[in-house]
């Protein structure tokens, strides 16, 4: 049967996310920051008052004070052509997947508790959905490969020490659960405790991510060995260039022996005032739950509704 009805409703909500939540917030594409990128609700930032960050938090400020506020908090995009050149067949039963199929985010949050300790706090909840549609696959009925669920609660605030030219801008620690909704064998889950630490330096972003994984107990752990292929964290490298937006993420799990990564780079640019193309490139194991311990290879071009900065 086909996905269509399910996938409209999807994008729909993803198109209602990336516009203005007030008449104050000029450009949508200003108001995301993922958790790889923390947010604080704090203005008295050490950058420049022209710094992306900056204008970030001030356009969050903005937006969630209307009593129906949801701001983004991953990137949110559609990637209408991706095309990975080794699929993952073995997860399903040798299917034959098509290589080119249809990818995307959606991703929000919104502070529930303010100031908690000092101005400088905040706890967020935030849910994040990523999809996998195989929509050109019409032999198979054009079905979703896969979708990963990933509902989230953290704790973010701002610390500003500045040393040698760099600045430390945020701290979050929070809980994060990430499963795809898929009965055994097919079904992937994990739960973790995630660190993040955000420096910045002119233009140059640097996020520190690091996490420890709740043990399962091994009748119950669908993904044994997740760390071998995921590792115990991730760096992210952002560069603004005027309109344009680079980020460099890199994944290891730091092992002489069985040595595995990730690498991904992505890149947006304008557009429209509502939308920035974007090209995405992913190379490694844990692209999603059901690949974690499958390397792809895929590129992917289409449009990004809210990014990073």
């Amino acid at each position: 049967m086909s996905n269509l009805p399910a996938v409209s409703g999807l994008l729909l909500v993803l198109i209602l996310v990336s516009l203005p939540i007030t008449e104050r917030v000029a450009c949508a594409d200003q108001v995301s920051l993922p958790d790889a990128l923390p947010e604080t609700p704090v203005l008295r930032l050490s950058n420049p008052p022209d710094s992306a960050l900056e204008q970030r938090i001030k356009h969050e400020m903005l937006a969630k004070e209307s009593i129906f506020s949801i701001l983004p908090h991953k990137p949110n995009y559609l990637l209408p052509v991706s095309y990975n050149i080794s699929p993952n067949n073995a997860a399903y039963a040798n299917e034959k997947l098509d290589n080119l199929e249809v990818k995307f985010q959606l991703s929000i949050k919104t502070p529930i508790w303010e100031n908690i300790i000092g101005e400088n706090s905040a706890l967020y909840v935030a849910y994040s959905q990523l999809a996998f549609w195989q929509a050109y696959n019409s032999g198979s009925s054009s079905p979703f490969r896969e979708i990963n669920f990933e509902p989230e609660a953290y704790y973010a605030f701002k610390t500003g020490h500045e040393l040698l030219g760099v600045t430390s801008e945020v701290v979050t620690l929070g809980f994060v659960h990430q499963s795809n909704g898929r009965t055994k064998p097919e079904s992937r889950s994990w739960n973790r405790i995630v660190g993040n630490l955000l420096f910045s330096s002119g233009d140059t972003y640097v996020a520190v991510k690091t996490w420890f994984r709740i043990p399962e107990e091994d009748n119950d752990d669908d993904n044994p060995h997740m760390e071998k292929y995921y590792g115990y964290g991730e760096l992210l490298i952002l560069q603004k260039l005027r309109d344009n937006t680079v980020t460099l993420m890199l994944r290891n799990n730091l092992r002489t022996s069985g040595n595995k990564g990730a690498v991904q780079v992505d890149w947006s640019f304008f557009l429209h005032n509502k939308l920035k193309g974007y090209v995405q490139y992913f190379n490694g194991y844990g692209e999603s739950l059901v690949d974690y311990n499958h390397a792809n290879n895929r590129i992917g071009v289409g449009v990004m509704l809210t990014d990073r900065l």
